[in-house]
């Protein structure tokens, strides 16, 4: 199938003693762990194969903790998943896993970087397979995404092979001039942080993707031995999920009254507006900065706004960097709109995504004071100029583009008197105004 998604997983744990590499003892597990979280929770189904290669009782692929793999072996492995040949389709999603030994030796006068594998030969100069072969795959594979995450030493030399055509996600657990930490029997350092950071049921909105996994990363291992390298492409790539397609394939897609929500649950069978999302998504591209969705009630405008427009959005597919942003949880505007505006923005910035740690481990977003007393907000002419600042400035901190959903905004006409109608609108004008300089 054109669409599928295919992941090559390696662990190398037995390295015999004329390859002078000592054998490790968590790479194969590491791998395995790895294998299970892509088939377990992957955004799409992954068709993972493992190397070295065993088959469990169902006849699924699984890691052999004690066997070999030859350079041979691992060369065809990393060919037929970034190339395959015709008449096998490129997968659209190809990710590839490597944990075992990597070294950096001269060959032919020239420095290269090597996954090892268990038949490597120091005296005839085999090593393994060089980096800058896989960085070739990479470059001509016809994979719409590619992801690469190397748990050896000075893996770091694969971010020398970025390729420029296609969305990519590479972590690497050392700099190019590194040797890596084993602590035997136990995860590696990176491994370990890579499969906490990939489980999305510890994800408010339950989908990880490549940019949430290197936040996750760099937050949790600012102070180790050995940090990371990761490089991802502007455009997120979609991992994991806990909302599994068969979690809600027998369910019934109708809603009846209620309206669709942003969950991938409810948007996986949103189907109808896509031609009406795609013009929404087209004018938030074009920095529009007020977007009017009229229709008659009942027509759907919600569930397109919530399952359409918004879900879109916070996958980051078709507006790279889009899955950054700041989203404001749309709200209506009842009898009091400042009130119902305040709480949407105390309950979205509260639970926004944390920026990187600063040095020492505290963290630069502050919590925002936006429930209870305001300080003394004064009000001028009715408006609550000091609500609005402290909302701005929250939103400058974050310096995201921010997405503002107003829902049933007639209800400012139906429900509101004047007084309480022209409050909301000189907060939301002030709003504007203190964010103008947000890109």
């Amino acid at each position: 199938m054109a669409s599928e998604w295919a992941a090559q997983v390696i662990g190398i744990n037995y390295y015999p003693e004329y390859t002078t590499l000592k054998p490790l003892t968590a790479a194969a597990e590491d791998a395995e762990k790895i294998a299970e979280q892509l088939e377990q929770y992957g955004y799409r189904p992954f068709r993972a194969q493992c190397l070295p290669r065993t088959l469990n009782p169902k006849g699924e692929s699984k890691i052999d903790r004690q066997g070999a793999v030859k350079v041979q072996e691992l060369r065809e492995a990393i060919a037929n998943l970034f190339n395959p040949p015709d008449p096998n389709p490129t997968p659209e999603t190809a990710l590839f896993f490597f944990s075992g030994h990597g070294w950096c030796k001269t060959v032919a006068g020239k420095e290269e970087v090597f996954l090892a594998t268990s038949d490597v030969l120091p005296e005839a100069e085999v090593y393994g397979i060089p980096l800058s072969w896989l960085g070739e795959q990479l470059q001509i594979s016809q994979a719409k995404r590619v992801v690469v995450w190397l748990d050896c030493c000075y893996s770091g030399e694969l971010l020398k092979f970025i390729p420029t055509d296609k969305d990519y996600c590479f972590i690497t657990a050392t700099r190019s001039y590194e040797t890596g930490v084993e602590i035997p029997h136990a995860q590696g350092l990176m491994t370990q942080t890579l499969l906490a950071g990939l489980n999305p049921e510890n994800d408010a909105d339950g989908i990880i993707n490549s940019h949430k996994l290197a936040d996750f990363i760099i937050s949790r291992m600012p102070n180790t031995v050995q940090r990371p390298l990761i490089a991802n492409s502007p455009r997120a790539i979609l991992l994991t999920t806990k909302f599994s397609q068969k979690s809600f394939q027998d369910k019934c897609p109708y809603r009846s009254l209620s309206y669709f929500t942003e969950t991938k649950e409810d948007a996986e069978v949103f189907y109808g507006r896509s031609a009406l999302t795609g013009q929404l998504i087209k004018q938030v591209r074009d920095k529009h900065r007020l977007i009017a969705v009229l229709g008659a009630s009942g027509s759907g405008k919600s569930s397109m706004l919530r399952a359409g427009l918004l879900y879109q959005l916070k996958l980051g597919q078709e507006i790279p960097g889009s899955d950054r942003w700041t989203y404001i949880t749309p709200f209506t505007p009842k009898e009091s709109p400042v009130n119902s505006l305040q709480e949407a923005f105390a309950l979205s910035l509260l639970r926004s995504p944390q920026p990187p740690l600063k040095k020492g481990g505290e963290e630069s977003l502050k919590v925002p004071l936006l429930k209870g007393d305001l300080g003394g907000s004064k009000k001028l002419g009715g408006t609550m100029e000091n609500l609005a600042h402290v909302i701005g400035e929250e939103l400058k901190a974050l310096n995201t583009p921010v997405i503002l959903i107003i829902d049933q905004f007639e209800e400012c006409f139906t429900m509101c008197d004047d007084s309480q109608r022209q409050e909301f609108f000189d907060c939301l004008r002030e709003l504007i105004d203190c964010t103008d300089t947000i890109p």
